[in-house]
């Protein structure tokens, strides 16, 4: 089980066996549940036509019960695995709900200190392992090495969202200079953390492509941008030739994480070779 902001497609949690908990965007006092009620382009629309910063919420400690009880008619080992702590009180609500589950149902949350498809990359490690018939303290093993050779870096369009949202971690030190440069970010001991800075959006993709292809034994790549589609494909296309053996998607940053880092991001995540 994972939650919603792993920006993995629905058709590929569905064919992993993966449960998502959604987390909620609020536009002044409308709720949307992230990925049912809002899309990522009616989120971006949206966006685009606020006033006013959306905010958002960790899922509540009763969807949690409600997700676990479920699964526990199926199953009973539950492995959760949910953005960093250092970012979100989800995990929280997950521990609160952990308290009343079924006897004799073994629950693992694990905490992945990443977002977005850093968060997402943790999951189908551990998802693909549960499918090959692994045991769950297998499967949790699997899940925590794979924290460790998980990277996110991202090219931050703008930090007015991250810095409206109260999501921008170590990253405070670049807010000096909102308007001039493209900032690089990179998830460092659970919250975003500066990288680099550059002068100009081309040079942030340039960046991003020699990010991705630094280290040629990587066994996955992912590509997610924020409203900008036609970004993450020509990174994709950029870096094919120069990583044939790994596997490289490509997606979409949905509304949670779109809230605060804003349009025109776009993120690459790194697997290294177990």
């Amino acid at each position: 089980m994972t939650d919603s902001t792993c920006d993995l497609s629905a058709e590929r949690t569905a064919a992993l066996g993966v449960t998502v908990v959604p987390l909620t965007v609020f536009f002044g006092e409308e709720a949307f549940l992230d990925g049912i009620d809002m899309g990522d382009d009616a989120f971006y629309e949206r966006l685009r036509h606020s006033d006013t910063l959306p905010r958002t919420s960790q899922p509540s400690v009763a969807q949690f019960k409600g997700a676990y009880e479920r699964l526990a008619r199926e199953s009973t080992d539950i492995v959760s695995i949910h953005l960093s702590s250092r970012m979100s009180g989800t995990i929280n609500s997950a521990s609160i709900a952990r308290e009343d589950i079924p006897a004799g149902v073994h629950l693992d949350i694990i905490d992945s200190y990443n977002t977005s498809v850093g968060l997402g990359a943790v999951v189908v490690e551990a998802a693909e392992a549960a499918q090959r018939g692994a045991s769950r303290s297998d499967v949790v093993d699997v899940a925590r090495k794979a924290v460790d050779r998980v990277h996110l870096y991202a090219a931050v369009d703008t930090l007015e969202y991250l810095r409206r949202g109260g999501r921008i971690g170590r990253a405070s030190s670049l807010l000096g200079s909102l308007l001039s440069i493209k900032p690089i970010v990179h998830m460092e001991g659970g919250e975003l953390a500066p990288l680099e800075r550059v002068r100009t959006r081309a040079r942030a993709q340039d960046r991003l492509f020699e990010l991705a292809t630094a280290d040629q034994t990587i066994s996955r790549l992912y590509i997610a941008a924020a409203a900008d589609a036609a970004a993450a494909e020509a990174l994709a296309g950029r870096v094919r030739p120069r990583l044939p053996h790994t596997e490289i998607t490509v997606g979409s940053v949905g509304p949670i994480v779109g809230v605060h880092v804003g349009p025109g991001t776009v993120g690459i995540v790194t697997v290294a070779r177990a």
